[in-house]
C-alpha cells in the first residue's frame, strides 16, 4: 500500500479558496475522507492520494477547473517551508535552482524537479511519479505557478518566462492563464515545464542572504540526516520482511518507506551504501535464519531469497560466508545442536 506524503504548504488556502467560490468545503472534506483541521498547518503532512482526491473532489463540487492555478496564485514560495526559504535566500538564481532540484523532497517525495541549462535557454520542469494520483491537473497547475512565482521573485522584476507548458488539456476559457503567466503557453504537455532566457542564472536575487542561506543549507542536511538514519535503521527489517513476503524490489522497499524509488536509490547513496548491497546483507542474514532454523532444502532457501536457481544463492553464500549453504548448516543448523545436546547429555 502506498503512504506517500507532503506538506499541506499551499493547500492551507484550500479551504478558502473554496469558501470564496461560493461553496461550503466542510462537506467536500468530510466526503474525500479528511479533517479540514489538518490543512491549517502548512508543515502538517497529509496522504498524497487522499489529497489528490481532495482536489478532484473540490473541482466536481465547484465546476472550477483550475482550483490549481488559483491555489497558486494565493500562494508564496515560503509556502514550500525550509526549501522555500533556501531558495529565496541563495547567492545566485542558478544555485536556487539548484537548491530546489535537490530539496523539494524535504515538501513532498512523490514528484521531482529538474533543471536543464541549455546554450541559450533553460527550463525548469516538474513531473508527478506517483501512481493513481487524481486531479493530476490541478497538481500540475499549482505547481507551474509556484515555479513561476519561485524564478519571478529571483530575477528581475519585468521577468518573463519564454514558454509555460502544462499537464492539462485546453481550457475553455485561457483568460486566467493568460493574465498570470505572460508566455506563450502551451497544453496537453507531459510535464509541467517553465522555459526562460540564461541570462537570469548568473544574477544575486533581490532576496539573497549569504548568512541566512548558509544557516537554511545546514538545516536542510539535518532533516536529510534525519531521514537517513530512520531508513538506516529501519531498513534492515524491511528488507528481511520484504525478501520474506516476495516483496523485496527496490519500488516495494521505498514504497515501505512513503517515498519514491529514485529517493530510496539517493538516500543509500548518501549513506554509502546501495539498494543491492543493503539487500544483499538481507539475504545473508534470511538465509542463516532458514539454514540454521529450518529443514528446507537448499533449493527452496534460494527460492524463498528471489534467486532464480541454487546456483546462485551457493555462490553468493559462498562470497558472504566463505563455505557452502550445506557445510556451513552442518556446523551452525538445528541438526549440529541437536548433535550437541545429545553428546552432552549422553
Amino acid at each position: 500500500m502506498n503512504n506517500h506524503t507532503f506538506r499541506v504548504g499551499p493547500l492551507v488556502n484550500l479551504a478558502s479558496l473554496v469558501d470564496s467560490l461560493g461553496f461550503d468545503p466542510e462537506p467536500i472534506f468530510i466526503e474525500s475522507g479528511l479533517d479540514q483541521k489538518d490543512f491549517r498547518d502548512p508543515d502538517h503532512r497529509m496522504p498524497y492520494l487522499s489529497s489528490s482526491r481532495l482536489l478532484a473532489n473540490c473541482v466536481e463540487a465547484t465546476g472550477c477547473d483550475h482550483i490549481g492555478l488559483l491555489l497558486g496564485i494565493r500562494a508564496e514560495p515560503s509556502h514550500l517551508g525550509v526549501v522555500g526559504f533556501l531558495v529565496r535566500a541563495a547567492p545566485t538564481v542558478e544555485v536556487a535552482l539548484q537548491a530546489l532540484v535537490e530539496n523539494l523532497d524535504l515538501h513532498e517525495d512523490s514528484a521531482s524537479v529538474r533543471l536543464n541549462i541549455g546554450p541559450e535557454y533553460s527550463s525548469l520542469n516538474y513531473n508527478v511519479h506517483e501512481p493513481g494520483i487524481l486531479a493530476i491537473e490541478q497538481i500540475g497547475d499549482l505547481s507551474a505557478v509556484m515555479m513561476y512565482k519561485i524564478l519571478a521573485t529571483l530575477c528581475c522584476k519585468d521577468w518573463a518566462a519564454s514558454t509555460v507548458k502544462l499537464i492539462r488539456r485546453e481550457p475553455e476559457d485561457w483568460g486566467p492563464y493568460r493574465r498570470f503567466f505572460r508566455s506563450a503557453l502551451f497544453f496537453n504537455s507531459t510535464e509541467c515545464t517553465i522555459t526562460f532566457n540564461n541570462h537570469c542564472l548568473g544574477q544575486k536575487p533581490p532576496t539573497a542572504d549569504q548568512l541566512l542561506y548558509k544557516y537554511l543549507r545546514k538545516e536542510a542536511r539535518q532533516l536529510h540526516d534525519l531521514h537517513h538514519n530512520e531508513l538506516m535503521e529501519e531498513l534492515p527489517a524491511a528488507m528481511m520482511q520484504g525478501l520474506l513476503t516476495e516483496k523485496f524490489s527496490a519500488r516495494h522497499i521505498a514504497d515501505t518507506f512513503g517515498m519514491r524509488e529514485r529517493t530510496l536509490h539517493r538516500r543509500l547513496r548518501v549513506a554509502g551504501t546501495s539498494f543491492r548491497q543493503e539487500l544483499d546483507a538481507a539475504r545473508k542474514l534470511v538465509s542463516e535464519q532458514l539454514l540454521g532454523g529450518t529443514s528446507l532444502p537448499v533449493c527452496d532457501v534460494a527460492s524463498a531469497l528471489g534467486y532464480a536457481d541454487a546456483s546462485g544463492f551457493i555462490r553468493a553464500f559462498q562470497r558472504w560466508a566463505g563455505t557452502s549453504p550445506s557445510t556451513w548448516r552442518k556446523k551452525n543448523g538445528l541438526h549440529s545442536q541437536n548433535g550437541a545436546r545429545s553428546g552432552m547429555s549422553g
